[in-house]
């Protein structure tokens, strides 16, 4: 009995002090990450290039949507584009135009207006000279009338006179020569009264002659105002067709965006069209293959799975009692069912911020009242180590038998 308890007591302390610093679990799988690829348009598959379990690299082709209707849709892309383009040169050689008889009328009429403004000055002033000449004129009548007035006065008194002298020489009183001196008298006076009705009317003459030179020149004036008015209305509408040219711009700036908007359109069918061939999005294992020839498959189902097998993990589900000296970093040893003879080593990577029930499908709401404690699980990620995985077909699903050392318990008291 002695010789048993001395052979036993060893074994039981080895194995009290593994127990201490180990916890294990067999609930525990390996874990990958699985990908499902599903076509990003609607469509009828043509071609399909990989059979189930087979390896392929990331990008490989998969399968084959007829491109037809794309094709279509990329063509009256194409054609909205050039079209567009066109609209867009149009505009611009518009503006251009306009821009060049905007100026060239602006610059014309602005001389036009110019020329008319100063004809009007130069009427206006020759008006002004030729009233001054009318008022002279008519100043020149008034003397000449005036004259006439006194040589007609005067042609009354030698009329008067010579009578009385004819009269006297008759009767013998005055002499014969006192008489010709009256007659002589007279002559003169009638001659000086015929000069001043001559002048009189040569200043009526000047007088009418400078009044229809007057009136032309008022005329010139207001043909030179209308020509000045008629100039401002060509530069008001020259300078109006400087808003046709901001219009113009505008078209452009119109016309512009409608390019850059075919354009886009011509790249989301271009990208459409892209999306008819399905390519592997990682490197991995195809998996669930559901797609066939002719099959027609809607945009975001997925037709089948690619599976990475150089990325998998365990994930070990510890009792929540088995967790108080977990730690991301501490050492693993795994037990593969499908390898009994090998044991895999690798490295807590990170805990689950919750339990397997809380993330459930309907997980437990203990505020009802019927709470029964249960001892809960808690994923664990377990990192495998490349060198040692590598060369064995591990694959997501299986069996695993998890063991992680933890910290020694009186070294933890001690932190």
């Amino acid at each position: 009995m002695v010789v048993l308890l001395g052979l036993t007591l060893p074994y039981g302390w080895h194995l009290w002090q593994y127990y201490r610093t180990h916890e294990s679990t067999d609930d525990a799988y390996v874990v990958g990450d699985i990908v499902p690829v599903s076509p990003q348009v609607n469509g009828t598959i043509v071609a399909v290039h990989v059979v189930d379990n087979q390896a392929v690299a990331a990008g490989q082709l998969l399968a084959h949507l007829d491109a037809r209707d794309f094709e279509v849709r990329v063509k009256q892309g194409e054609a909205a584009v050039a079209v567009a383009t066109a609209n867009l040169h149009r505009a611009e050689l518009e503006v251009q135009l306009t821009q060049e008889s905007t100026s060239t009328e602006t610059a014309r009429t602005s001389a036009t207006l110019r020329s008319a403004h100063i004809a009007t000055q130069e009427a206006q002033q020759s008006t002004a000279a030729a009233e001054a000449r009318v008022r002279t004129t008519a100043a020149a009548v008034a003397a000449a009338a005036a004259e006439v007035d006194l040589w007609q006065a005067r042609l009354d008194m030698a009329q008067a006179e010579f009578a009385r002298m004819q009269a006297l020489h008759t009767d013998g009183v005055v002499s014969h020569q006192q008489f010709e001196t009256a007659d002589s008298a007279l002559k003169a006076a009638q001659a000086q009264w015929r000069a001043s009705q001559q002048r009189l009317a040569q200043a009526q003459t000047e007088v009418e002659r400078a009044r229809v030179d007057v009136q032309g020149r008022r005329q010139a004036v207001e043909r030179s105002q209308a020509q000045t008015a008629e100039a401002q209305a060509m530069l008001a509408g020259a300078q109006a067709n400087r808003q046709n040219v901001e219009i113009k711009q505008a078209h452009v700036e119109t016309a512009r965006a409608l390019v850059q908007q075919a354009q886009a359109d011509l790249e989301a069918a271009r990208l459409q069209r892209s999306y008819t061939t399905i390519h592997a999005p990682v490197a991995g294992v195809i998996a669930r293959k559901r797609v066939e020839v002719g099959q027609v498959v809607q945009a975001g189902r997925p037709v089948l799975a690619v599976v990475p097998l150089e990325h998998i993990w365990v994930e070990a589900n510890f009792k929540e009692t088995q967790l108080r000296h977990m730690r991301p970093g501490q050492y693993a040893t795994l037990h593969v069912d499908a390898y009994p003879d090998r044991v895999f080593t690798g490295t807590i990577d990170s805990l689950s911020p919750g339990t397997g029930s809380v993330f459930s499908l309907l997980p437990p709401e203990n505020a009802t009242g019927n709470f029964v404690k249960v001892v809960q699980r808690l994923p664990i990620k377990i990192l495998l180590d490349p060198p040692a995985s590598s060369s064995f077909a591990l694959r997501p699903g299986m069996s695993v038998i998890a063991t992680v050392t933890t910290r020694d318990r009186a070294a933890e008291a001690r932190r």
